[in-house]
């Protein structure tokens, strides 16, 4: 069995709504990779909530680990109920993690690595262990520690389309969650611009093992952009990465609005203007505006009008986020 220290690993990640599913999918049935088909999604729905928490025991932790597994996995057979034989899978990851660190994040991963390679009854070789998960940038040197052979690479995209994404959701998914259009917002100047500058960094620190794309440069020429892709991760380019699919079935997108492609598509580029107020998207460039710049995209209005705006959205802002009241007035 392999090590970790020799473990091919990549990741894929961007902000979420940037199109990270997609370019995901566009992986799903191409020779020489092993795809983990769902979004991992341990990396936010048990790390480091539930792990940091010293009251939580370890058969807590393992029951947590194997649900948020099941259920990750479960998302995707409801469009394809054949694509893993979920119970198979789940029995070779519970005995995976019987005697780890149940808290360790590299271990957890490369339990995961060994299960996946063990159901799908591939030779490991050198075929790296694709997986997806949104917003990793900012710790990619954390897993590099881990896994020397790691590669990650980054979808980035115009932050006002971005968000354009995201609030075509508020309504119908994300309010379930208890998020608002102003949480939304809120939570995209952070986390986008975290993405952005962390990209950033990573490509100029380690042009080797960390690449960024531009979703709008991947919709226009898939077909370049996959080739360097596949460059990057030193694998021979194929026509199957130019259609995104899930276990061999056309991946029709996953947007709020009911849209339905039979491929890569680049329709909403650009959209913004029509799809979030222009307030929005004010406060966006005042806040993301050096990184916009840095990453292509043209900010459409003055720093100084786009203050204004961002000063009526601080407001709300401190109050939801920051303001404590010290006074003890009757």
């Amino acid at each position: 069995m392999i090590n970790k220290e020799d473990t091919p690993l990549v990741i894929l990640t961007g902000h979420r709504k940037s199109g990270t599913s997609m370019f995901h999918r566009l992986f799903d049935g191409v020779d020489g990779v092993n795809l983990y088909p769902p979004d991992i999604s341990i990396l936010y729905a048990y790390f480091p909530y539930f792990t940091s928490r010293n009251s939580i025991s370890d058969n807590e932790l393992r029951n947590r680990l194997v649900c948020v597994v099941r259920e990750s996995i479960s998302r995707i057979l409801i469009h394809n109920p054949s694509a893993v034989n979920i119970e198979n899978f789940l029995s070779i990851f519970e005995n995976e993690i019987c005697n780890i660190d149940l808290r360790d994040k590299s271990d957890v991963i490369f339990s995961i690595y060994n299960a996946w390679i063990k159901y799908q009854d591939v030779e490991v070789k050198s075929a790296p262990f694709i997986f997806k998960e949104t917003s990793q940038s900012i710790f990619f040197e954390q897993y590099l520690n881990m896994f020397p052979k790691l590669k990650m690479i980054s979808l980035i995209r115009d932050p006002r389309d971005n968000y354009a994404a995201i609030n075509a959701g508020v309504d119908k998914y994300y309010s379930k969650m208890g998020e608002n259009a102003f949480r939304s917002l809120s939570s995209l100047i952070n986390r986008a611009r975290m993405d952005l500058l962390s990209s950033k960094i990573n490509q100029k620190k380690y042009p080797e093992s960390f690449l960024v794309i531009q979703f709008e440069d991947l919709v226009s020429d898939t077909q370049t952009v996959m080739n360097k892709v596949a460059n990057f991760l030193e694998m021979e380019f194929s026509t199957a990465m130019l259609k995104p699919e899930t276990n061999g079935k056309i991946y029709t997108g996953n947007n709020f609005e009911g849209n339905k492609f039979s491929g890569v598509s680049g329709k909403n580029v650009g959209m913004w203007k029509k799809r979030i107020t222009i307030e929005s998207a004010k406060i966006i460039e005042y806040w993301m505006g050096d990184i916009m710049n840095y990453w292509g995209y043209t900010l459409e209005f003055s720093l100084i009008e786009s203050q204004i705006e961002f000063s009526n959205f601080y407001d709300k802002y401190n109050c939801e986020y920051f303001y404590h009241d010290s006074f003890k007035c009757k």
